[in-house]
């Protein structure tokens, strides 16, 4: 009998134990699961992303094109991450008239923008999904090249106009709307984004005396990017 009561108790006991452990083994992976599914939790972290995607500009003028960005970021609170980011998107400019001489702006040819910005993220779980929703804002220096096509330059020139000097100017611009972050490890996740970024850069040159550019391009444009962030 005291053998047999002894065996109980010590399969209680081994029971009771197997139970606490399977209870802290829970608890473990529920701390550790912010930190798995992006939510935001990086706090102290460092990450680095990437992504691509499509650019369209607000107004016809500017072709869409594809778009990139890279970026390194930091989290110094729980559900915060200030980035610093270097992209660029490049669109077509064409003007209604067949030689592209412009109506009112800059006549046809291939604009260029690197922006250079910081980016504040702020995450909101999604709670049955190893995801967060993402709202974001900042603000950048955009470094503009502006080329002419040939076409308008020789239309200036044929003209008795001379030469034109068209340059679009770098100017600051501002972005916000919001963005996914799907995490498939506690390191590595998928990330999706839409931003609509506010952008007018002066304009300035002559084309010879018949024509004179001022003022400043409607820029805003749509930014459509998906890629992979890494958390370390």
């Amino acid at each position: 009998m005291l053998s047999r009561e002894r065996r109980s108790s010590r399969g209680v006991a081994l029971r009771r134990l197997t139970a606490a452990a399977a209870g802290l083994v829970a608890c473990l992976a529920a701390g550790v699961a912010p930190a798995q599914s992006g939510k935001g939790d990086y706090i102290g972290r460092w990450s680095v992303a990437g992504e691509v995607g499509y650019a369209i500009p607000n107004t016809d003028t500017y072709g869409d094109v594809l778009t990139w960005r890279g970026g390194v970021g930091y989290s110094p609170l729980p559900q915060f991450e200030i980035d610093l980011e270097l992209g660029r998107f490049a669109p077509a400019v064409t003007q209604p008239d067949p030689d592209g001489v412009p109506t009112h702006d800059i006549a046809s040819g291939q604009l260029e923008a690197w922006p250079v910005c910081v980016t504040l993220r702020y995450f909101l779980p999604l709670q049955a999904e190893m995801a967060s929703f993402v709202l974001l804002a900042g603000a950048g220096y955009y470094f503009i090249d502006y080329t002419m096509d040939d076409e308008p330059r020789a239309a200036f020139a044929a003209g008795g106009e001379g030469l034109p000097d068209q340059i679009v100017k770098d100017a600051w611009g501002f972005h916000a709307v919001a963005g996914l972050e799907y995490a498939l490890t506690g390191w590595l996740s998928l990330t999706a984004e839409a931003r609509y970024v506010f952008l007018a850069p002066a304009v300035s040159g002559t084309a010879g005396d018949g024509y004179q550019l001022g003022g400043s391009l409607d820029l805003n444009t749509w930014l459509f990017t998906g890629g992979i962030k890494v958390a370390f």
